[in-house]
């Protein structure tokens, strides 16, 4: 199926019939040759599946490996990808185990080709190759949560950290403030921090670290103040911060509805203002840990002070909605239902998702915590501290 995009901007899809493999690459046939050259940037992820690229991809630092002979699970080359001219919309190809994302600029857009294979194959366009972490947020990052879903693990959008000894989980809509509470609960209570943005986590409840570079704001490093930032990084990250803020991604996502070339306003934007991320080690002391049972589950929100057990039902189904909320940006809902992977396709793996986590929750307490006053950070270390013997528990046979 080919989908293509009307004047308002919205994508159509239509079928594909005996297209042309030069064709169905955007005029180039180059991704129909095995090309050699080598991947100087290996990532192997707790062993579950390897990454290998042409481009440094500073989300994966913590899992980079020396380059090594083997097979990858997932490979990503820079080339030349999509026809020469320009064109007026925005167009997506699907089939034959192969996505295509082509912008308006013709061979100066952002594009990329994915090949589903083994290993998947992706290859971006030099423009997009110039914004590594846009590379990763739009394109690997989908890649990598659908081949964990096919191997049983879900790569849950959460904080996750050992607190006296308990895994907790923390899970938010986006800009709720989980970064900024998880950054005070290890400076004020300690704690092993696995991860900030993404979690690993197998049916049985176990969680894997996954510890990204923090997205934080002008307002979070003003929360902790024991980070340790130089004076030219805090000026940057004033400016850095308007840019990379609620409302301008806000805005981003209105822009992706429009028929625009929105990734390449995107890579282009992050090329002049990169986004400000850092390793939670630059800005708290603290400890990096690998795995955890997970025991506790808070779902934060804003409002009223509240606090009530969730059923296991609506968690599975406020995770992962805040799971599906974190790749709003276009191309996700361009390319995602058209992945494959085995005999699996998009709907198949996502009940899988939803298969794991279920399982995952069976010896979770899920709680909801509502602050108007951004207290969670105090209020979660005090909860998981009280032993379950000391008090009647609330949730007792709730969850």
């Amino acid at each position: 199926m080919t989908a293509v995009s009307g004047s308002n901007g919205r994508l159509h899809t239509v079928p594909d019939v005996g297209m042309p493999a030069a064709e169905h690459n955007g005029g180039s046939a180059r991704l129909d040759v095995v090309d050699a050259r080598a991947l100087p940037y290996r990532y192997d992820v707790h062993g579950l599946l390897s990454i290998g690229s042409e481009i440094a991809l500073r989300e994966l630092a913590y899992f980079r490996v020396p380059p090594r002979r083997g097979g990858m699970d997932i490979e990503v080359r820079r080339g030349r990808v999509g026809l020469r001219r320009p064109r007026r919309s925005v167009r997506v190809q699907r089939g034959a185990g192969r996505v295509s994302y082509h912008e308006h600029l013709g061979g100066l857009g952002a594009n990329f080709d994915i090949v589903l294979g083994t290993p998947i194959r992706v290859t971006v366009g030099p423009l997009l190759a110039r914004s590594p972490h846009v590379v990763y947020t739009n394109v690997v990052e989908a890649l990598l949560r659908f081949v964990l879903a096919s191997r049983d693990m879900i790569l849950l959008h959460g904080a996750t950290m050992t607190l006296h000894g308990t895994g907790v989980m923390l899970s938010a809509e986006t800009d709720t403030g989980k970064t900024t509470t998880v950054l005070r609960m290890l400076r004020d209570h300690g704690g092993v921090f696995l991860s900030d943005d993404m979690t690993i986590v197998d049916a049985t409840g176990r969680a894997l670290c996954y510890p990204k570079p923090l997205t934080i704001s002008a307002h979070t490093l003003q929360a902790v103040e024991t980070a340790e930032l130089s004076l030219k990084q805090r000026l940057r990250l004033a400016v850095q911060s308007r840019i990379h803020s609620r409302s301008g991604r806000s805005i981003g996502q209105r822009l992706g509805d429009m028929n625009i070339p929105i990734m390449a306003v995107n890579a282009l934007t992050q090329m002049v203002v990169p986004p400000p991320k850092y390793h939670v080690g630059e800005l708290v002391p603290c400890t990096q840990g690998e795995t955890t049972d997970l025991r506790r589950l808070f779902v934060i929100e804003r409002g009223a002070a509240r606090h009530e057990p969730i059923d296991r039902a609506e968690a599975v189904d406020l995770l992962l909605a805040n799971t599906n909320d974190a790749y709003g940006f276009p191309p996700f809902r361009y390319f995602a239902p058209a992945i494959t992977l085995g005999d699996e396709g998009y709907e198949q793996l996502c009940l899988r998702e939803r298969n794991v986590l279920r399982s995952a929750l069976q010896k979770v307490r899920i709680e909801r915590l509502a602050r108007d006053d951004f207290s969670w950070s105090d209020a979660i270390p005090a909860l998981v501290a009280q032993s379950h013997d000391a008090l009647v528990d609330p949730l007792e046979g709730a969850v």
